[in-house]
């Protein structure tokens, strides 16, 4: 069932998409750090908030309501039946969304916790090629990230 519709302004739309992705590239670029101090707890929730307002700023672009979980993993899952390889997206998405969940249940090692980042920077990836050149001005989603560590 594709995600419920909303309407908003287009100065309110991308207002709340640049507000999305800014959240995007700061909870991910603090990752890393998270990392290297051993909390993968917190480096595996970074992760997925990463995912979690990118996901949010794919949903705003194409007018999906994404205000709850459960409409955020159908705009997400819906991103993935629109991809050439649904089935890889989707076990993604299953994937990073554990990092999550171990934020509470405090169960995923290292190797765990990489796979999980491997997963979510496929992710953030694929769904800032979906954003249109107004938000991504040509740039990769790499060099995005470059940019604000200048």
């Amino acid at each position: 069932m594709p995600p419920a519709t909303y309407t908003e302004a287009p100065e309110l739309r991308a207002e709340r998409i640049g507000k999305h992705l800014e959240k995007c590239r700061e909870y991910w670029l603090k990752c890393p750090t998270y990392l290297e101090e051993g909390d993968l707890c917190q480096a595996g929730e970074k992760a997925w908030g990463a995912v979690a307002q990118m996901t949010k700023a794919a949903a705003s672009d194409r007018g999906w309501r994404h205000f709850q979980h459960r409409e955020l993993l159908a705009a997400a899952r819906q991103i993935a039946d629109e991809s050439a390889n649904p089935a890889a997206v989707r076990e993604s998405i299953n994937i990073v969304r554990t990092m999550h969940t171990n934020f509470y249940e405090v169960d995923l090692d290292l190797a765990d916790t990489e796979l999980g980042m491997a997963h979510a920077t496929a992710l953030l990836e694929r769904f800032w090629r979906l954003l249109p050149e107004l938000y991504t001005h040509g740039r990769t989603f790499e060099a995005w990230l470059a940019e604000a560590q200048r």
